[in-house]
C-alpha cells in the first residue's frame, strides 16, 4: 500500500513538472521575440573583439537542452580568422539553467553545434588555411578543466576530408584560455588516421604531445596535394610499391616564446628515417635534420620512359621544405648508405640554407666509386627560370667503376681528381646543359683508353712519313698513359679542354679538345713529341728526322658505345703535307709532276688518301 502511494505521488509530481515546463516553453516562445536580440548579440560580440553579423533568423530550442539557434552568421576577429556559419546552435543544461537564479553569468556548462560553415585563417607569415563544409558538435562544455567530448568534420586543402574526435578540457579566465588538453585524440585526413594527445598551458604558449599514424600510401597523398599545389610533381617510380607503406610517430614540444622541437620517426617502405624539426621563434628560423642508415634510392627514381626527366619543375622537390616556411630555413641530411642498382653512395651529408627562395648548400660530402665528392652550391628560384652555381670537387674517383654506371662507357679507366666552378640556368635537363658555363682543372692518375693504342698510331704514322713501311709488330688493344693533367671551360653545353698533358712510353702528349655534353661526342687535338729513338722498350724505332718534332693528331669519337662509332685518330693533314714535302714528295720524281700538269690532279692528295687508310688500320 505504501509503495502504491509513493508511485502515485511521483507520477503526479512528474506530470506537474512537465506541464509547467511546457507552459514555460509556450510562454517564452509566444511572449519573447528573440529576433529582437540580434543587435544586442552583435554588440556583445564587438565588445569581445569579434565582428559579427547575423543575416538569418534566431529561434528557441528546448530539447534536449534549452538554447537558441542562429542562422547565416558571418564573423571575423579582424586579425587572421574569418568565415560564415549556416546554422549555429547554443544551449545549456536544464539543471544549470534552473540553478542560476536568473543570473546568466552563473552558467557553468553549455553545448555548441555548427551545421555547415566556412572558416579562413590567414596569419602573417603563414600559409592561408580554408575549411569548408564545417560541422562541429561539443556538449557539456565547461571552462573549469572538466572534460567534455568534441567532434568535428570539414573539408580542407581543395576538398580533402578531415575529421576530429577527442575529449577536451579547457581552463579559461575571462576571454583568455589558460590551458587546453586533448586526450583520446583521433584525427582522420582521407585515409590517414592519427591518434595521440596534446596538452597546452601557459596561455597556450607552451604545447607538448605525441601523435602516431596508421600505415598509408604517401603516393596517394602527394597526388592529392599536386592537384592543389602545381609546384608538386609526382613521377611514376621505378618500383610501383615505393612510398606506399608509410607511417609516422612524433613527439613535440612548442614554446612560442623561445624554441620548439619535433622528434619524428618515419618508416618508409621498411626504412627508418629520424626527422627532427627545430623552430627558433625569435629568429623565425626552421631547422630540419634528417638521418637514416640505409635508403634504397633506386626504388624512388623515375620509371624508365617517364616524362619526369624533362619536367619543367625539375627543382620543385628541393623547394618544398623551404616554401612551407616563411622565414629562414635549414635542411641537414645525413645518410649512411644510399643504394642504387649498380653502386652505392656512403656517408652522405648535406647542409642547405634557404631564405627568400634562395637556397645555399654550404656542404655536400659523399663517398662513392672509391673516392669522395665535395661541393657547395647556390640555387636562386626568385625568377621563373631557376639559376644555380656549383663548386664541386672530386678526389680519388675510380673512373673504371664510375663511367660504366654513370655514362655507360667502359673505355676509360683511372683515378680522377677535379675542382671546378660552374654556373647555369633552366627548368629541364637539356636547357640546363645548354646553359652551362664555368671553368676548372683536373688530373687523372694512371689513365688508360681501351679504344686506341696511341703508340701504335704514332708508329704507323712514323713509318708512313719515313717511307720505311709498317712492321708486323703485335700491339696491345689500348693505351696506358702516365698521369693526365689539364684545365677546362664550359660554354653552352660544350666542355672545352684548353690544355692537357700526359705521356705514354717515350711519347709526350699535349693538346686541347672538346666534348659535346648533349651529343656525347668528342674532338681532341693531340701533339705528340718523341724524345728518343724508340717509342718505348717494346715499341718501334723512329727516323731521326721525326724525333723531337711535334706531330699533331686529331681524335674523334663518341662516348656512347651504342652509337657504333669507332674512335678515329690520325695525323693532321695540313701538317702531314708539310712533312711529306720534305720526304716522300721529293721521291715522286718528274713523272708525277708531268701527270699533274696533264690532268690537273693532285698526286699528294691521292697519296695521302691511300696511305692514311693503310696507316690507321
Amino acid at each position: 500500500m505504501i509503495v502504491k502511494i509513493f508511485f502515485k505521488w511521483v507520477t503526479t509530481s512528474l506530470i506537474a513538472v512537465v506541464t509547467l515546463v511546457f507552459a514555460a516553453i509556450i510562454y517564452i516562445s509566444l511572449a519573447v521575440d528573440i529576433n529582437g536580440f540580434k543587435s544586442d548579440i552583435e554588440s556583445l560580440a564587438r565588445q569581445q573583439g569579434l565582428e559579427l553579423s547575423i543575416g538569418g533568423d534566431l529561434g528557441w530550442t528546448f530539447f534536449p537542452q534549452p538554447g537558441i539557434s542562429i542562422e547565416q552568421v558571418r564573423f571575423s576577429d579582424q586579425l587572421a580568422a574569418s568565415g560564415t556559419i549556416d546554422k549555429l546552435t547554443l544551449s545549456v543544461g536544464w539543471t544549470d539553467l534552473l540553478s542560476t537564479s536568473g543570473d546568466i553569468n552563473q552558467l557553468q556548462t553549455g553545448s555548441v553545434q555548427i551545421n555547415g560553415g566556412q572558416v579562413r585563417y590567414s596569419a602573417h607569415n603563414r600559409l592561408p588555411i580554408q575549411l569548408d563544409n564545417l560541422n562541429l558538435k561539443a556538449s557539456n562544455i565547461a571552462l573549469d578543466g572538466s572534460q567534455f567530448p568534441l567532434s568535428a568534420s570539414m573539408q580542407a586543402l581543395g576538398g580533402q576530408q578531415f575529421a576530429v574526435d577527442t575529449d577536451i578540457s579547457v581552463v579559461a579566465s575571462g576571454s583568455r584560455v589558460q590551458s587546453l588538453n586533448l586526450s583520446d585524440l583521433s584525427v582522420r585526413l582521407n585515409d590517414i588516421e592519427i591518434s595521440g594527445s596534446i596538452e597546452a598551458s601557459n596561455d597556450l604558449s607552451f604545447i607538448e604531445g605525441n601523435l602516431q599514424s596508421n600505415t598509408f600510401s604517401l603516393v596517394q597523398q602527394l597526388q592529392r596535394v599536386a592537384k592543389i599545389l602545381p609546384i608538386v610533381s609526382v613521377p611514376r617510380l621505378a618500383d610501383p610499391s615505393a612510398m606506399t607503406d608509410v607511417s609516422i610517430e612524433s613527439r613535440f614540444t612548442f614554446d612560442t616564446q623561445t624554441l620548439s622541437d619535433i622528434d619524428s620517426l618515419m618508416m618508409l617502405d621498411g626504412q627508418a628515417f629520424e626527422i627532427n624539426l627545430q623552430i627558433d621563434h625569435q629568429r623565425n628560423k626552421l631547422t630540419t635534420i634528417v638521418t637514416a642508415d640505409v635508403i634504397k634510392a633506386s626504388n624512388y627514381l623515375p620509371k624508365a620512359g617517364s616524362s619526369a626527366n624533362s619536367s619543367s619543375s625539375l627543382f620543385a622537390p628541393l623547394a618544398i621544405p623551404f616554401a612551407l616556411w616563411r622565414g629562414q630555413s635549414q635542411v641537414e641530411v645525413t645518410l649512411g648508405t644510399v643504394q642504387f642498382d649498380d653502386f652505392a653512395v656512403n656517408n652522405f651529408y648535406s647542409n642547405v640554407f634557404g631564405n627568400n627562395r634562395v637556397l645555399r648548400m654550404t656542404s655536400l660530402n659523399a663517398d662513392l666509386f672509391g673516392g669522395q665528392i665535395n661541393g657547395i652550391a647556390k640555387l636562386d628560384m626568385r625568377s621563373a627560370t631557376p639559376e644555380f652555381s656549383l663548386q664541386p670537387a672530386i678526389d680519388g674517383l675510380d673512373l673504371g667503376s664510375a663511367l660504366p654506371v654513370l655514362a655507360d662507357n667502359k673505355t676509360i679507366t683511372g683515378i680522377a681528381n677535379l675542382a671546378a666552378s660552374i654556373q647555369g640556368r633552366g627548368n629541364s635537363l637539356d636547357s640546363i646543359i645548354k646553359s652551362l658555363s664555368g671553368s676548372g682543372q683536373f688530373d687523372v692518375r694512371a689513365p688508360s683508353y681501351a679504344e686506341l693504342n696511341i703508340e701504335q698510331t704514332f708508329c704507323n704514322a712514323a713509318a708512313f712519313l719515313s717511307s720505311s713501311g709498317q712492321s708486323n709488330q703485335q700491339w696491345a688493344s689500348g693505351s696506358q698513359l702516365q698521369d693526365l693533367r689539364g684545365k677546362f671551360q664550359l660554354d653552352r653545353g660544350k666542355l672545352n679542354i684548353n690544355n692537357y698533358s700526359t705521356a705514354t712510353g717515350n711519347l709526350d702528349i699535349a693538346g686541347r679538345g672538346s666534348l659535346d655534353l648533349i651529343k656525347q661526342q668528342y674532338n681532341i687535338a693531340a701533339n705528340l713529341i718523341l724524345d728518343s729513338a724508340t717509342t718505348s722498350t717494346t715499341g718501334c724505332s723512329v727516323n731521326q728526322r721525326l724525333q723531337n718534332r711535334q706531330i699533331p693528331f686529331i681524335c674523334k669519337g663518341s662516348l656512347d658505345e651504342r652509337s657504333g662509332n669507332d674512335a678515329l685518330c690520325k695525323p693532321d693533314e695540313k701538317v702531314l703535307k708539310s712533312l711529306l714535302k720534305d720526304t716522300v714528295f721529293e721521291r715522286l720524281g718528274e713523272s708525277l709532276l708531268k701527270n699533274t700538269e696533264q690532268d690537273g690532279s693532285d698526286p699528294l692528295k691521292g697519296l695521302l688518301n691511300n696511305l692514311l687508310k693503310r696507316a690507321i688500320k
